[in-house]
């Protein structure tokens, strides 16, 4: 995979407290899922991510994916049980690897908090997954959140409450576009896009 321009931007928006972290990812770089009718390679750039952002301004987290081509109001309806594509930030927040829930049992990977979002088919969802309790034999908490897109659709943006992801003074993300084939828990997806392609960032 061709290594992601990466361009980070720490930016005053007016405020002293405003940071921005801005990363550009190359255009034509997402794979396409298996076994979808999705149409053209047009339609199919809204899995394409170009730009991704996270800043805190006032105390509150906004993050934004930009995509090559618009976002339809109705995408196609994923295939397989409980399938959904997803848009998603994930964050590593804090040292280690948490095991299980989204992954499958006994899996590790090293981001505490997801924020997504998802289509069903049928309707959109925005939400912060918190696997933060897993360590200690408890169960990942998903809260709902609010989210947008641009007049174009080619941009969505979420608004996060910072103690919904720990309120970290700063942290590792990544962005990624993912078909899931399945239920979450199960290791049936398939990734489309990243950025940056060379692995996590940091905010701020």
């Amino acid at each position: 995979m061709v290594l992601a321009s990466v361009l980070i931007a720490i930016v005053g928006t007016g405020t002293a407290s405003a940071q921005t972290v801005a990363v550009q990812d190359p255009v034509g770089d997402s794979g396409n899922p298996n076994d979808q009718s999705l149409g053209s390679e047009k339609e199919q750039g809204y899995f394409d991510i170009v730009r991704a952002e996270v800043s805190k301004d006032s105390g509150t987290f906004a993050m934004s994916l930009r995509l090559a081509a618009p976002v339809p109001a109705a995408p196609p309806r994923p295939k397989g049980d409980s399938g959904m594509f997803l848009w998603a930030f994930a964050l590593d927040t804090q040292p280690g690897s948490i095991a299980g829930y989204l992954y499958p049992p006994g899996q590790k990977r090293p981001f505490e908090y997801f924020v997504l979002l998802a289509w069903d088919g049928i309707a959109f969802s925005a939400f912060v997954i918190d696997r933060t309790p897993l360590p200690s034999g408890g169960e990942a908490v998903t809260s709902y959140i609010p989210f947008s897109f641009n007049t174009a659709r080619d941009e969505v943006q979420f608004g996060i409450d910072p103690a919904l992801i720990g309120n970290p003074a700063a942290f590792e993300w990544l962005s990624v576009n993912v078909l899931r084939k399945s239920h979450f828990g199960a290791e049936a997806l398939q990734v489309l896009d990243f950025a940056p392609d060379a692995g996590t960032t940091n905010w701020p």
